[in-house]
């Protein structure tokens, strides 16, 4: 897969991701961000996420990107670039983020995902435009190049461009007043 958007666009929508998100985070409580199956978008339906475990699936798609991009340089294609386009396999990854990280406290999680969307976001500022378009460095029958890679862990369907908080959380103040 090719990159659809330029590295500064894909930057530029990925630090609106974090900001939604930051804003959450600032603006709930302890209490609202850990209450169960306040999540009622774009979950699984068996699933009652928490905000917090929301968290927990959206920094492990960060941290599959972040790895996947370490393991580029290094010649190296990391398993979750097949695994998210594998229905079984991408299901797995959907609940074994929030199981992985269940046993963090809030404060952990926070600061994972702080950690994490940071990361990613230096890595993605640190490339050029030609580090973004170079070909993969194993076998690709796709012809991807590096922004693809990155897109293809973290733009799946029904995903909007680098903005995977929106599939959970349409509408922020809703969200907001449905806990309070």
């Amino acid at each position: 897969m090719r990159a659809t958007v330029k590295r500064e666009k894909a930057l530029r929508l990925l630090r609106i991701e974090h900001e939604a998100v930051g804003a959450l985070i600032d603006a709930l409580t302890d209490e609202e961000m850990t209450r169960r199956d306040t999540i009622q978008h774009g979950m699984y339906y068996d699933q009652e996420c928490s905000f917090k475990d929301l968290l927990a699936h959206l920094v492990c798609y960060e941290q599959y990107t972040v790895e996947a991009i370490g393991e580029w340089r290094k010649g190296r294609k990391h398993w979750a670039i097949d695994a998210v386009k594998d229905p079984r396999r991408s299901r797995e990854i959907h609940y074994g983020g929030i199981e992985e990280r269940a046993r963090l406290s809030l404060d952990e999680q926070l600061e994972e995902y702080r950690r994490v969307s940071a990361e990613l976001e230096r890595m993605i500022a640190e490339m050029s435009e030609a580090d973004w378009r170079s070909a993969a460095p194993y076998v690709s029958s796709e012809g991807t190049d590096l922004g693809g890679m990155i897109e293809g862990i973290m733009v799946l369907p029904p995903r909007p461009m680098y903005r995977h908080l929106p599939v959970h959380v349409p509408d922020a103040a809703s969200y907001i007043r449905s806990l309070r």
